[in-house]
């Protein structure tokens, strides 16, 4: 009996060490950072059986290898992507070399004629959103990260289940992790209402998935391949901040878009289709018809092929910047090459401005937040808080002629682990009236000074550090 237990407890022993180093040498083959490689393999070794099932949990890119296997890697290598781009006023000339970078690393041309408009919060945002519903008469796509099934998500539950009892063909798209904050109530509703609906990587009932941190945070309507809509808001009660509680209201923005730049959108909506369950669409038919004057394209990133897209795109056009960079963004934990390029800039004379919420709905975050702002203000980086309501707009404004809008916030999880979708846009009026938002909204902020800053206590200085070093997960 004896001999039994010590034979058992030696090939645990060994399993043990089989698992720790095989998870180790994979962080050692495939990470790309020498640093979170050196972290994986040391939890692995340091932390038994625990540190190797967090490793599989978290560590391992299977977005990338689940594409790979789908046979959906797009070749954007640089000897496949057009050489010429499309022509920019004298004025914007600098920004050409932008535009070759963002051309090469989305493999997508800029398209011409677009036009877009603002709606601020949900009292503008969802009315136009269920009016291009309703006259949908061919096709709706639908991506949303959180979609609540109870008020205001009651209306859309209503149009789209209208939709598809005219003969629409309507498809939602829902979050694993997004779809729990209504408990999965909504894919149950809109399914038992005919509405073709799927869950982007669902975390399981029993067990969670191996996918569990990776996330579809894309905001996508497009209806009729004519109508497109893009930006931070979800389909949540919270966005309609008039009649919201102070305490859960939430201002954002969404775009309407018109033009060829729909075309753009609903690839990259197919794309996650078939990711999701690997069904190709059927060809539709787009308006590509002219209907403004804005240039724009769409940057798709993820943890799949897309990894760094987004970031690869900011730093070029934050490079770019001869006046002014205008960032505005729930979260702020950059990576370290959006630091040093935000530092970059504010020390060769351009003015740039982050502005973040005062009362963020994710309190380790504002901790984290808190802590870095030492790696700005110390460069002429000016950090200023919104008050309530909550802020949770995402946007990237550059000398008021170049814009990003989308779902993209400005940290790890948004630039390395999520599926995320901006749209740039390059025009001088959109950006003028983008600038004359910022900047009453700027009027209502109070800027952040170092003095402040250094004037908290030992204690609260030492918290916020703490919640710094999870920044990669936060």
């Amino acid at each position: 009996m004896i001999t039994f237990w010590l034979t058992l407890d030696w090939l645990i022993q060994l399993l043990l060490v089989i698992l720790s180093v095989s998870t180790a040498l994979h962080a050692l083959m495939n990470k790309n950072d020498p640093r979170s490689s050196l972290l994986w393999i040391i939890t692995c070794f340091a932390v038994p059986f625990a540190g190797p099932i967090l490793y599989l949990v978290l560590g391992i890119n299977r977005a990338h290898d689940k594409v790979l296997s789908l046979g959906a890697v797009a070749d954007t290598s640089l000897s496949t992507i057009p050489k010429t781009i499309a022509p920019l006023h004298e004025k914007d000339s600098h920004l050409s070399s932008h535009q070759r970078l963002s051309l090469a690393v989305t493999g997508l041309p800029s398209t011409e004629g677009n036009q877009i408009q603002i709606l601020s919060d949900g009292e503008n945002a969802y009315p136009a959103m269920l009016n291009s519903i309703n006259e949908a008469s061919q096709w709706i796509y639908l991506s949303m990260y959180i979609f609540e099934y109870k008020g205001i998500g009651e209306q859309f539950i209503d149009a789209l289940a209208n939709a598809v009892e005219r003969g629409v063909d309507v498809r939602v798209l829902l979050d694993g992790i997004g779809s729990w904050y209504s408990l999965g109530q909504t894919k149950k509703i809109l399914t038992a209402r005919g509405v073709r609906t799927l869950t982007f990587l669902p975390i399981g009932k029993m067990l969670p998935r191996l996918t569990l941190n990776l996330r579809n945070h894309r905001k996508i309507l497009l209806c009729d391949g004519q109508h497109a809509f893009t930006g931070g808001m979800n389909i949540r009660q919270c966005h309609l901040v008039q009649t919201s509680q102070p305490n859960r209201a939430t201002k954002d923005y969404m775009f309407s878009l018109k033009g060829p730049i729909a075309k753009q959108m609903g690839k990259a909506f197919e794309d996650d289709w078939f990711y999701a369950c690997g069904e190709r669409l059927p060809i539709k038919q787009y308006d590509l018809n002219p209907h403004g004057t804005s240039s724009c394209r769409v940057i798709s990133d993820g943890p799949g092929v897309n990894l760094n897209v987004l970031t690869k795109v900011m730093i070029s056009a934050i490079n770019s910047a001869q006046l002014s960079i205008t960032l505005v963004t729930p979260y702020f934990l950059p990576p370290n090459e959006l630091i040093i390029a935000l530092q970059s800039a504010a020390l060769r004379g351009v003015e740039v401005s982050v502005l973040l919420p005062a009362h963020n709905n994710q309190p380790s975050i504002h901790w984290a937040m808190r802590n870095n702002m030492r790696h700005f203000l110390a460069y002429g980086v000016k950090i200023y808080y919104q008050p309530r309501p909550f802020v949770h707009s995402k946007l990237l404004l550059i000398d008021n002629n170049y814009c990003q809008i989308g779902s993209a916030n400005i940290d790890s999880r948004s630039l390395r682990l999520n599926f995320e979708l901006n749209v740039e846009i390059f025009d001088a009026d959109f950006g003028q009236s983008m600038a004359k938002i910022i900047s009453d909204d700027k009027q209502q902020a109070v800027e952040v000074t170092q003095q402040e800053l250094n004037k908290r206590p030992f204690v609260i200085r030492t918290w916020d550090a703490f919640w710094w070093l999870f920044t990669p997960y936060l």
